[in-house]
């Protein structure tokens, strides 16, 4: 991965997930209470989810909250120059938590490199409440900026104005360089005199994901080190039109099943999501139904929906953070799907050639069931239906344009019926921005709710 600055209207350079040759690290045993894990999410301070607004910024904060996400990691491109919203965003956001009263924390994530600018943003909201500050010390991250000169420039500036820095970053000094146990040791031993831990940026496949969490975790326990992991929901590189436009397939659910259970099982001492709102690069798990709505580049192509990797977290995220298993009492679906095939071609625009992963035209279910049920799926003219145990079920079901719904019975009633964007025959732009969605059965089988997200 190399590090990135962010315009507010264009993605520029982007981070490329690098495939691992390290197999899994030896798992930790579970704490049964776990006091200290937090689990944050980055947030690109480019975009303004719900509208530039105080009321937009509190929806970003209870959304996340209510998945139980702890706080946002500000990722901030740019502080004083033509970018203006980065302070402007920032201010209403710590406003915002603020305001909501509900301990919300934040820090930033520094995705620039001007070292007056890196101060005067670190200390600009170091006396807020909500500013995460950890053993004492104010929490900082990065998404790259190993070249600062964090050490002699900016953590003594800081240092002036009373400020003492825990400091977390994502570092890896060289594109191309492996992302392995012995390279990330080369970087805790480069900068152990300023690390107080190491953060891993995650994006791309099940096994680039899991793979890069075991590297880092591994030179963090040898170096003695905080661990923040990292779980991704999906990736593509939309504006990347020079490296084919890479689309990394993360098998919807099972994607995100197998990178949260790497977390429960293994134990990092913190974890972030990569990321709240990055829609430029499909990673985004904010439930916000059109995040085109009030960012017109993030209209085309279309943005669909992801809430169903955030509400498919959550009973994970709860399990990490507490160290118990929660009950299943009550039926869930969840759905991932491309809306068009790999086969389509696009009548205006440029072409997608490098992918990565088991990509094919399948949709994924991810199912908790209570008792043993039968899910059909309509995908087009096309009917499947599959008898299933109860507990967690996974399935790949091939796709066909048209109408895309889920229905789930048990014992010939209906639990519920969920239905999803339709899948398309012909396309003006590649889309390889994931839809998802979920459901919940109610305890009454002649009850079932009803979730039908916009086109």
């Amino acid at each position: 991965m190399t590090p990135r600055r962010y315009n507010r209207w264009q993605t520029g350079a982007i981070i490329l997930p690098v495939f691992l040759l390290l197999q899994l690290a030896a798992p930790r045993l579970l704490a049964s209470v776990s006091t200290n894990h937090f689990v944050f999410a980055h947030y690109m301070v480019c975009y303004d989810d719900y509208g530039e607004t105080l009321a937009g910024f509190e929806q970003d904060i209870l959304d996340a909250q209510a998945a139980g996400v702890d706080g946002f990691a500000l990722n901030c491109g740019e502080w004083v120059g033509p970018d203006w919203y980065y302070q402007t965003n920032v201010n209403l956001m710590y406003q915002a938590a603020e305001q909501l009263g509900t301990g919300f924390k934040l820090f930033f994530s520094v995705d620039e490199t001007n070292v007056t600018d890196i101060v005067a943003m670190i200390s600009s909201h170091a006396s807020s409440s909500n500013s995460f500050r950890y053993q004492g010390k104010l929490v900082v991250s990065t998404s790259g900026q190993s070249s600062v000169d964090w050490q002699n420039s900016v953590f003594p500036a800081l240092a002036n104005e009373g400020i003492s820095v825990f400091f977390v970053p994502y570092f890896l000094r060289a594109p191309g360089t492996p992302m392995n146990y012995a390279s990330i040791s080369n970087v805790v031993a480069e900068y152990n005199g300023i690390l107080n831990g190491l953060f891993y940026f995650a994006a791309g496949t099940i096994s680039t994901v899991t793979n890069g969490n075991a590297s880092y975790e591994q030179a963090c326990q040898s170096g003695g080190k905080l661990f923040m992991g990292g779980y991704s929901p999906t990736y593509w590189g939309n504006a990347q039109p020079a490296a084919g436009r890479p689309y990394f397939e993360s098998q919807g659910g099972e994607g995100t099943v197998a990178q949260w259970m790497w977390i429960i099982t293994n134990q990092p001492d913190w974890v972030e999501i990569v990321t709240w709102n990055d829609f430029g690069e499909s990673t985004y798990s904010t439930p916000i139904n059109n995040p085109g709505q009030y960012e017109s580049p993030a209209q085309t192509p279309y943005r669909y929906c992801h809430s169903g990797y955030l509400e498919l977290s959550k009973r994970y995220i709860a399990w990490y953070k507490t160290g118990q298993e929660p009950p299943r009492n009550q039926d869930a679906l969840y759905y991932f799907y491309r809306i068009h095939s790999t086969n389509l071609v696009a009548s205006n625009d440029i072409p997608v050639t490098a992918f990565n992963g088991p990509v094919a035209d399948v949709i994924y279910n991810t199912l908790f069931l209570t008792a043993p049920a039968q899910l059909e799926i309509t995908s087009g003219t096309n009917l499947v239906t599959n008898s299933l145990a109860a507990g967690l079920q996974q399935l790949e079901t091939p796709f066909a344009p048209g109408p895309q719904i889920f229905n789930l019975r048990r014992n010939g009633a209906l639990v519920m019926t969920v239905s999803g964007p339709p899948i398309l025959s012909s396309i003006t732009n590649y889309d390889y921005f994931p839809a998802s969605g979920y459901g919940y059965g109610l305890p009454a089988p002649t009850n079932f709710h009803v979730v039908t997200p916009p086109n």
